[in-house]
């Protein structure tokens, strides 16, 4: 009897993980230790440690369509680590070399993060400021690496406020300082545009923040 009770709650709670993996995300559901910002009209589905985003195929070079999910909790000053796999630019003819997939921290909301972008030709560290034209002001960029489509990165963001360092496969990117109204504290955010992407194992040393 009691090994029929296990298998059944097993069962039950294969389901239910397979169907979290498969059913869509919806705008601002939250899914776990996820939250669904927005999908792009496209498909955004996971679980805790694997989220795919595939915003709609853009059709025309002025139109862009973005996904965003972040995490549920906030946290100060995180420490953390994820893999990140650009698996396809969905644009129709020629994709822009950012359409890939960006980690965001210390996320507020769609106009108050920092991120990191790994481009077919190199990186970009950035911030997104209202302050600036375009919402975005760049902390640093390079093209010492360069991160081709369809192959696993190991994304690293290290805080030592108000120092903060991005690593990937454990080679350095930058260290950088934000000396303008700097944002401390927020969530762990996943971005995408007019590209499939897949995001896996996040792992975050630090505690919640208030």
């Amino acid at each position: 009897m009691l090994l029929g009770v296990v298998l059944l709650a097993l069962l039950v709670t294969a389901g239910v993980n397979n169907m979290w993996r498969f059913q869509p995300w919806a705008d601002g559901e939250t899914h776990g230790r996820w939250t669904a910002l927005y999908n792009g009209y496209g498909r955004t589905v996971g679980t805790d440690q694997q989220v795919v985003l595939e915003p709609k195929a853009a059709t025309s070079a002025d139109v862009t369509h973005g996904s965003l999910v972040h995490t549920s909790e906030t946290y100060q000053d995180a420490d953390f680590q994820i893999t990140v796999k650009t698996e396809e630019q969905v644009r129709e003819g020629s994709p822009n070399v950012w359409e890939v997939g960006w980690v965001l921290w210390n996320f507020r909301d769609n106009d108050h993060f920092y991120a990191v972008a790994l481009k077919p030709n190199g990186w970009e560290i950035s911030k997104q400021d209202p302050k600036y034209p375009g919402s975005q002001r760049f902390l640093a960029t390079g093209d010492d690496m360069t991160f081709p489509i369809g192959e696993e990165y190991r994304v690293e963001v290290k805080q030592d406020w108000p120092q903060m360092t991005v690593s990937v496969n454990g080679h350095v990117l930058a260290k950088v300082v934000d000396r303008e109204r700097p944002y401390r504290g927020g969530s762990i955010g996943l971005y995408t545009e007019d590209a499939r992407v897949r995001f896996m194992d996040l792992s975050v040393a630090a505690a919640p923040g208030d």
